[in-house]
């Protein structure tokens, strides 16, 4: 019941222990994406990739609890091209980039 706007994943795939995936906002909310440093609809995209097992094991559904090390490279992507990567026990390590490759943020769990 969140709509449009919370529905930005638009692929995801997987490679080895990787988990790749592209998220966008839709174009409606595109214009309010520069006054975020990220956008929430879009990070909420972001981390729906989770759902495809990133990590093994019995931590299908794993959300992560906190994050650590967040860096903002950039503020106001409309567009994220995601790369998740298994790091230990129940963690993962999130890198976000720009369509043109530029980094945007980075976390990890």
């Amino acid at each position: 019941a969140y709509g449009p706007a919370f529905q930005g994943l638009r692929a995801a795939w997987r490679l080895g222990d990787e988990v790749y995936a592209v998220a966008s906002l839709p174009e409606e909310q595109r214009p309010d994406a520069a006054a975020f440093g990220l956008h929430p609809a879009l990070l909420d995209a972001a981390l729906h990739a989770l759902v495809f097992d990133v990590l093994e094991g019995p931590a299908q559904g794993w959300l992560p609890f906190s994050w650590n090390g967040v860096r903002l490279h950039a503020s106001g992507a409309t567009e994220l091209r995601l790369r998740l990567t298994p790091t230990g026990r129940d963690a993962v390590t999130v890198r976000a980039t720009d369509a043109a490759g530029r980094p945007v943020v980075s976390a990890r769990s």
